[in-house]
């Protein structure tokens, strides 16, 4: 839900939220008897059965809600405000009776600044799940075809950040690589463990731009992943979380499931058995696929992720 127009929401929270739903309409009120006569009876059935519980109210009620009304509908953007309005009534309908009571206890302002917390903590908690969505090899491939063509274009800004780095065990394999593209991997790879990606904008500040052409060579499910995000960082995590995801995949053999089904009998730690075991049907195989991933992860990139040893 997008929580905008935050006068009205004040409004919603204070109107609303006792009464939940029970007497929102999804449209405007029929003016006319010709209106009224052209609604369905389940609507004409809901509708008498609003009457019932408005009239039930005070009189100070009733007035509330008949302004609250006309400015609804007096709005030049009516119907997207009555939008976010059952958008707040379905959010509070699917919350826990506990939590629901606690929210609506609160005074309004207060009210209002909860309900916008809790809604961000539930976009970012759905982003997290996304980032350990696995793509397909279609995806996977794009992204490998597009990183390898933004290593090259990128690769004098990365050979002179890699004179940063001072981490022995890095540094000897920097020096050992030949290969220029698993070199400047190492380095990128080097950099985001350091520093993380806060300087990831200096080092690359038109990184969004370059990163347009791939999202538009992806699957539909991917682009809607990246549109997910709601600012730069996220967009960066999840392009990042991809690159692993490729480097890895370019870096192992096709799987089967037969053979991650050996690898769960023959090779599998009994804890992850475990972890395992208490997936739903849906989430364990890939589960599985990422642990066989995790235990024969390159060694380049398990040194590099590893502890460092003091020098």
């Amino acid at each position: 839900m997008k929580i905008k127009h935050l006068t009205l929401l004040g409004l919603f929270v204070t109107l609303i939220g006792p009464m939940t739903s029970s007497l929102v309409g999804q449209s405007p009120l029929p003016r006319t008897f010709q209106e009224l006569d052209q609604l369905a009876p389940e609507q004409r059935n809901e509708l008498r059965q609003k009457k019932v519980r408005f009239e039930q109210l005070t009189e100070e009620q009733k007035r509330a809600h008949r302004s609250f009304n006309a400015r609804l509908n007096s709005a030049d953007n009516s119907q997207q405000l009555r939008k976010v309005m059952l958008s707040y009534t379905q959010w509070l309908l699917d919350l826990e009776s506990d939590e629901r009571q606690r929210i609506l206890a609160l005074p309004v302002d207060q009210r209002v600044a909860e309900v916008i917390k809790l809604v961000k903590q539930e976009k970012e908690r759905r982003f997290k799940e996304l980032l350990d969505t696995n793509l397909s090899g279609e995806d996977l491939t794009a992204f490998g075809a597009w990183y390898d063509r933004w290593l090259v274009k990128k690769s004098a800004v990365i050979e002179e950040l890699g004179k940063q780095i001072d981490e022995p065990v890095t540094k000897t394999l920097m020096a050992n690589m030949e290969n220029k593209k698993h070199r400047n991997t190492i380095i990128v790879v080097a950099l985001l463990r350091k520093y993380g990606d806060s300087l990831w904008q200096d080092w690359f500040e038109d990184w969004e731009s370059d990163v347009t052409g791939l999202i538009g060579s992806m699957s539909e499910t991917a682009q809607i992943l990246y549109a997910s995000a709601e600012n730069a960082q996220q967009r960066l995590r999840l392009v990042l979380r991809w690159g692993y995801y490729s480097f890895v995949a370019q870096s192992m053999p096709d799987v089967s499931e037969d053979r991650l089904l050996e690898f769960y009998n023959s090779e599998l730690t009994q804890e992850h058995q475990e972890i395992l075991d208490r997936q739903s049907p849906t989430q364990w195989l890939p589960m599985l696929r990422r642990f066989y991933f995790q235990y024969r992860m390159p060694e380049m990139i398990r040194r590099m992720l590893g502890p460092q040893k003091p020098s």
